[in-house]
C-alpha cells in the first residue's frame, strides 16, 4: 500500500511541474554514488519500476518533449537526509526552483520537482534500509519544452 501511495505522489509531483522559458539549466551530478545497484527486494522493484515508467510519462503530459528526457539512477552511499539537503542545495545554486506542490520529504523517501527556464526536473530518493540495503536509490530525470 505504501508503494501505491508512493508511486501517486510522484506522478502528482511530475504532474504539477510547468516550466516559463528561460536559459539551459545545469544539472548536479551524482552524490557519493554506489557500484553496487542490486536490492533484492519485490517491494523495492515494485517502486523503482514504478518510478521508471511513470516519471517519464508525468514529463511528457507537462508538455516536456520525449526526446530531451533524460534519466539518470544510481544508488548512494549517501543516507537520505544527506542525498534531499544535496539536490536542495546544489540546485537552488544552480538556479532551479523548488516546485512548492511537491511531496518533498515524505516517510523514507523524497519527491521533488524543480524548473529552471524551460526544463523541469524530478528527484526521487528513496531509503534503502527498510528493503534490506545501505544508502539511498536516486532517480534523477529532466527534459525541455
Amino acid at each position: 500500500m505504501k508503494s501505491l501511495y508512493r508511486m501517486g505522489l510522484l506522478v502528482v509531483a511530475v504532474l504539477v511541474l510547468v516550466a516559463c522559458g528561460g536559459s539551459p539549466a545545469e544539472v548536479p551530478s551524482a552524490l557519493a554514488p554506489s557500484d553496487a545497484m542490486n536490492v533484492d527486494n519485490a517491494d523495492f522493484v515494485k517502486i523503482r519500476d514504478g518510478w521508471q515508467s511513470q516519471v517519464k510519462a508525468g514529463l511528457e503530459l507537462g508538455m516536456i518533449k520525449p526526446e530531451t528526457i533524460v534519466v539518470d539512477e544510481y544508488m548512494s552511499d549517501s543516507d537520505l537526509a544527506a542525498v534531499t539537503d544535496y539536490y536542495n542545495k546544489q540546485l537552488g545554486t544552480l538556479g532551479w526552483t523548488y516546485r512548492k506542490r511537491s511531496p518533498g520529504d515524505q516517510d523514507g523517501f523524497y519527491i521533488g520537482g524543480y524548473e529552471h527556464g524551460t526544463t523541469s526536473l524530478v528527484v526521487g530518493a528513496l531509503d534503502l534500509q527498510p528493503f534490506g540495503g545501505k544508502g539511498t536509490y536516486v532517480y534523477v530525470a529532466y527534459g525541455n519544452k
